[in-house]
């Protein structure tokens, strides 16, 4: 396999350097950009008097130390801001918060960007993200917004229409190559009639050259989520992936150098 020439695949670091942070706290996003990540990506809902949150789940019970759980949509702002959604992960991180769009906003370096993952489908949330972009300093073509719900991505490119927008694919079974066919053809079916500007893949074997064309031709971007392994890294960077996101920037940089100073490394993978 040959590295594509002038290669500019993206690091995004998924809910922030998650491997060894609270993801989708500042100390998670703080420590991707300390690693090199070009792009953050985190998970987004909308409070009960409509403040923007980056969390996961719809409750808070996983990422709290003592299991409290607080429906994102149906509490507010000053409620969730009590909670300790660091201390899970190590008592360095004791004291982290819910972070809030706008301060999650405040803290991307220059030319660095970010990925909004829309968990919230309401087209109030939508709209709201719109008018908390207008007012932001992030530049447009440094915002990727994201979904699995291909409605969300459509109310994107209705309020948000000069920032791309990509549809989230998950194909999750198994390596069998009709599964693989199969898997490339509800993704090409359900991209019929979608306005996007590309899509998100999870990182599985249907992706292949194959598929890569079929969305090149069609001036769809081309990306990866759930990348850990070197492997699937090479591979996508060789397939010529726009971005690829992962839970550890540290270790895909070190990809990115190793693939910097010896071009043959493909050939040893």
């Amino acid at each position: 396999m040959q590295l594509p020439l002038n290669h500019t695949t993206k690091i995004v670091a998924h809910r922030g350097a998650s491997y060894k942070a609270p993801e989708n706290t500042i100390a998670s996003f703080k420590l991707a950009f300390e690693e090199y990540a070009d792009f953050i990506e985190g998970d987004f809902w909308m409070t009960k008097d409509n403040e923007i949150v980056c969390i996961h789940d719809p409750h808070t019970k996983r990422v709290t130390n003592k299991k409290i759980k607080l429906n994102v949509i149906s509490s507010t702002l000053h409620n969730l801001k009590q909670l300790d959604v660091g201390l899970w992960k190590g008592s360095e991180f004791e004291g982290s918060e819910i972070p809030t769009i706008q301060e999650i906003f405040k803290m991307i370096p220059a030319g660095k960007g970010i990925f909004i993952d829309v968990k919230d489908d309401r087209e109030i949330f939508m709209q709201k993200l719109a008018e908390i972009i207008e007012q932001s300093f992030i530049p447009e073509d440094m915002i990727r917004i994201i979904a699995f719900n291909p409605n969300t991505v459509q109310l994107a490119k209705k309020y948000l229409p000069d920032i791309k927008a990509y549809w989230l694919f998950g194909w999750y079974f198994s390596k069998i190559k009709y599964i693989i066919s199969l898997a490339q053809r509800q993704l090409i079916k359900s991209l019929n009639g979608l306005e996007c500007d590309g899509v998100d893949l999870y990182a599985a074997p249907y992706i292949d050259e194959k598929l890569v064309k079929y969305l090149r031709n069609n001036d769809l971007d081309f990306c990866a989520y759930n990348v850990d392994k070197k492997q699937d890294a090479l591979k996508l960077i060789t397939l010529g992936a726009d971005a690829i996101t992962t839970d550890s920037p540290f270790m895909m940089r070190g990809v990115m150098e190793e693939l910097g100073k010896d071009k043959n490394v493909f050939d040893n993978a």
